[in-house]
């Protein structure tokens, strides 16, 4: 059976777009009384948003009465949204992203971790993705089911590279594999991913590159390796550990200076 069941999904008009559901829940009223920044950062660890949180200046806020809390964040040159606690996934983020659109924003870097599929790669290793293998659904209802791999913006791509560059001091640039179901992630596809030099395996890029090229904003993303997919068993060292923790930090600032 395909992805979408109707065909030709992606070329036709939704019912209700996301601005039309957020101006029936605040009533035409921007949330918060003015518009929140262009810029947002999707992160998905709750220690990473607490440090973010901690040693920046900030303002919460809501985009939507329902669930998404927008932590608008103080840095260098201005402000950007910072969204995290909206689960995990293709569905959530993608989601998420588009009532944030709905909202105002324009750029938009997601920053999480993911298994690496190279057993040379280490625990925080990063990097920058410029391609997502759509092993998932969310995309296939925004672009065309023919397309194997989605993309992100080259623009900001290259310049969240470079800005993680004057960072870290090793970064890579490849593809990942988006999948929906973790838990059924098997040998064989790692092998065959790792061939095609596919670097990483993650939950959310192919979704939201998909919506971010539907809706014409301007999309990137990143990761800190955290645990390996690369042997013959599951290795899980890294969730968790300080060194990843400390590259989410790297790419959350990373992010932050190319959105403002």
């Amino acid at each position: 059976m395909p992805i979408p069941n109707f065909p030709g999904k992606h070329e036709l008009t939704a019912l209700f777009q996301p601005r039309d559901y957020l101006g029936h829940v605040w009533k035409g009223a921007t949330p918060g009384g003015r518009p929140i920044p262009e810029g947002a950062v999707f992160v998905y660890s709750p220690r990473l948003l607490r440090q973010v949180v901690d040693r920046h200046e900030v303002r919460e806020r809501r985009v939507s009465r329902r669930s998404i809390k927008v932590h608008e964040v103080q840095v260098p040159g201005g402000a950007v949204a910072v969204v995290g606690g909206f689960g995990i996934g293709g569905p959530a983020a993608a989601t998420t992203m588009e009532e944030l659109i709905g909202a105002g924003v324009r750029r938009a870097v997601s920053i999480g971790g993911a298994g690496g599929l190279h057993p040379a790669q280490g625990i925080g290793d990063l990097v920058v993705c410029n391609g997502a293998v759509r092993d998932e659904g969310v995309s296939y209802h925004y672009l065309p089911p023919g397309e194997r791999y989605v993309y992100p913006n080259e623009e900001l791509t290259a310049r969240l590279l470079e800005a993680v560059e004057e960072r870290a001091e090793h970064v890579v640039v490849g593809r990942t594999w988006t999948t929906d179901a973790p838990y059924r992630e098997t040998r064989e596809e790692v092998l065959h991913y790792r061939a095609e030099g596919v670097l990483t395996v993650e939950m959310e890029a192919a979704s939201l590159a998909a919506v971010a090229l539907h809706r014409g904003v301007a999309f990137a993303t990143a990761f800190a390796v955290m645990d390996s997919l690369a042997g013959e068993t599951w290795r899980p060292e890294g969730l968790g550990h300080q060194d990843a923790l400390t590259a989410l930090n790297i790419l959350f600032d990373a992010a932050a200076t190319i959105l403002v």
